[in-house]
């Protein structure tokens, strides 16, 4: 694979990714190494932007014109309130990075999916080697952030390094016991964040996966359901042979099963305490939005942002912020199989319980859908989404 500066600054944001040296809101050690690859995009690649991709690129304009209105008016409205305009300076960024991407990968798809994978791949394996030597601040902890600012944080990074490995897969051979690898280690951060919505959503993707496996008749399902047993076997020898109960004493394994099993119980498990109850106390806001921030001026159970990606997004810009979103979101899967979805379709799932929308990743997972949709439509007529030549590549 042909060595260029934007694989390595793009190689080395996502190893970095995990890495919070500053307040959370802030700007991050990595996102300056995205800086650094927006600005060489913009001086060098974006004059070669090819025309299928003007829709998507208008969309994504449209989208953020939408957010620097309704958060600008509203900044005015409330007497210069800059906080309310804050929030708008994310979304021109992760703007700008998904229209990088795109700009990046539109002539060699398959090489910055292969890519990608491995620079997840290689990120995925730094945190887990940390969380196994105890490296990370606060090991101790009943949840683990490892070096994020907070454990939710940290399962909805392993949630989208899932889904972009799992999507990246489909489109270049990759031996089975090395994607294998990958879910284990991205399954194990999220069991170490604790996060609910992240385990739950993680493991109905890593089951969507298995299905789609089945039906693409690639190996992947019967490869991936033995290492599974695999895995089952080996811990019933470790429970069947040893003089101590080591899986039930093993606290990670521990800490999955109390949490899961108060799923709903909690005092944050319920609507009302994610602030869904403000759209309904607020039914004004419902066209134009109320923008974001000066969330004391809401009459809701809690004073912070409302927790969902979807639902903040229609109270804070309405009807028309969340139509644009959905569109833009449409116009980057469009060129796939409804069955290809899944990856992305689960982090919004996550997303109904935390606001997602500020994760850099997931905008990058969205570019590799718009960049990889021809790849998908062209390979329809030879039998599957999967390129023909990897299906014979896969199965050895």
């Amino acid at each position: 694979m042909k060595l260029s500066l934007d694989k390595v600054l793009l190689f080395l944001y996502v190893l970095l990714k995990p890495f919070y040296l500053f307040p959370s809101g802030n700007p991050q050690i990595a996102d300056f190494v995205m800086l650094l690859l927006i600005a060489y995009t913009l001086l060098f690649r974006v004059n070669q932007l090819q025309r299928k991709y003007w829709f998507f690129v208008l969309l994504t304009l449209a989208f953020l014109y939408d957010i620097l209105l309704v958060n600008g008016l509203w900044a005015i409205v409330l007497g210069g309130a800059i906080e309310v305009f804050e929030s708008t300076k994310w979304y021109g960024y992760n703007c700008a990075v998904l229209l990088t991407v795109v700009v990046l990968c539109q002539r060699e798809p398959r090489a910055y999916a292969k890519w990608l994978f491995w620079s997840v791949a290689c990120s995925l394996a730094v945190q887990t080697l940390a969380l196994l030597l105890g490296l990370a601040p606060g090991d101790q902890d009943f949840r683990q952030s490892l070096f994020f600012n907070n454990p939710n944080q940290l399962g909805y990074f392993g949630l989208l390094c899932l889904g972009i490995c799992l999507f990246c897969a489909r489109f270049f051979p990759v031996r089975a016991i090395y994607l294998f690898l990958v879910i284990s280690c991205s399954l194990s951060v999220i069991a170490a964040s604790l996060s609910k919505a992240a385990m739950v959503s993680a493991v109905l993707m890593y089951a969507a996966f298995l299905f789609v496996s089945s039906k693409e008749r690639t190996g992947l399902f019967w490869k991936n359901v033995v290492c599974v047993l695999a895995c089952f076997f080996l811990l019933f020898c470790i429970f069947l042979y040893t003089n101590e109960n080591v899986l039930y004493e093993a606290t990670m394994y521990t800490q999955v099963k109390e949490r899961l099993e108060t799923l709903g119980e909690d005092s944050d498990d319920n609507l009302a305490s994610r602030g869904y109850d403000r759209i309904a106390n607020h039914p004004a806001y419902m066209f134009f939005g109320a923008g974001e921030g000066q969330y004391e001026r809401f009459e809701s159970s809690i004073a912070l942002e409302l927790h969902s990606t979807v639902a903040n997004l229609f109270f804070s810009y309405g009807l028309v912020g969340t139509l644009l979103f959905f569109l833009l979101l449409y116009a980057g899967v469009r060129g796939h199989r409804l069955y290809a979805w899944y990856p992305l379709f689960f982090q919004i799932v996550y997303g109904v319980t935390h606001n997602g929308i500020r994760e850099t990743l997931f905008w990058i997972l969205l570019a590799l859908y718009c960049a990889t949709a021809g790849i998908s439509s062209g390979s329809i007529r030879k039998g599957g989404d999967l390129h023909g030549e990897n299906f014979a590549n896969m199965r050895h």
